[in-house]
């Protein structure tokens, strides 16, 4: 499977967008994709939008507010000339959950995010300027910036920033999890199940944005940024 930059994706949404933004609506939204372009969730989100309007109709997204956040999952609004739409979004897709006038459906995902029941939902989102603008997700300190969870969340498993809690090394690099599982490899879902249990058990160590945020190396250094720990 090829995974494309984030540039690459920007592309693609551009020659989306060719199809799908009004001619007089296409400055205002190559603004905010220009905006967005370095953050992988506002990527995913327009990308998930331009692929599949959700009415149909061509449309433009003008606005992206975030609703909510918990462990690198966000809850983002996007703002239309026809309504607002709401996405599930992490750094490795969006998913299309419901629109201005029906809210988010799905109880589980609004229980995930403590919003209450959909009639509170559609209440707080009456007016989504009451919500902040969302802000790319490398650009917040305190989030991870490979899975963007909190600080003081769990990583999304397979994080390459969360830190080993058998030896303190990288848990992507160390061999702890093979040694744990008493594997070579580890060949799917089964064994990922199996180790995060045993990661659970263990007790896994969140995110410190004062301690675990990749420093990056200035002008001189090598090219790959050091994880600290």
């Amino acid at each position: 499977m090829t995974i494309k930059t984030l540039a690459q994706q920007k592309e693609d949404i551009l020659l989306l967008m060719k199809y799908a933004v009004p001619a007089e609506q296409m400055v205002e939204a190559r603004q905010l994709l220009n905006r967005y372009q370095t953050d992988i969730i506002a990527i995913n989100l327009l990308s998930a939008f331009y692929s599949y309007l959700p009415e149909g109709l061509d449309d433009t997204v003008r606005e992206l507010r975030l609703l909510a956040r918990r462990q690198g999952a966000f809850l983002i609004a996007a703002i239309t000339y026809h309504s607002a739409y709401f996405y599930l979004v992490t750094v490795n897709k969006a998913e299309f959950l419901g629109d201005g006038k029906d809210g988010v459906w799905d109880k589980e995902i609004r229980d995930f995010f403590e919003l209450g029941s959909r009639e509170d939902f559609l209440k707080k989102t009456t007016n989504l300027t009451n919500f902040s603008e969302h802000t790319p997700a490398h650009q917040d300190e305190q989030l991870c910036p490979a899975c963007a969870a909190a600080d003081g969340e769990k990583h999304v498993l397979g994080c390459p920033v969360e830190v080993c809690p058998w030896c303190d090394g990288q848990l992507t690099s160390c061999h702890c999890r093979f040694e744990q599982l008493d594997r070579d490899h580890l060949l799917g879902e089964r064994e990922l199940a199996a180790l995060e249990e045993k990661l659970a058990k263990k007790g896994r160590i969140p995110y410190d944005s004062a301690k675990h945020r990749p420093v990056y190396p200035t002008a001189g250094d090598g090219d790959e940024p050091t994880p600290t720990t």
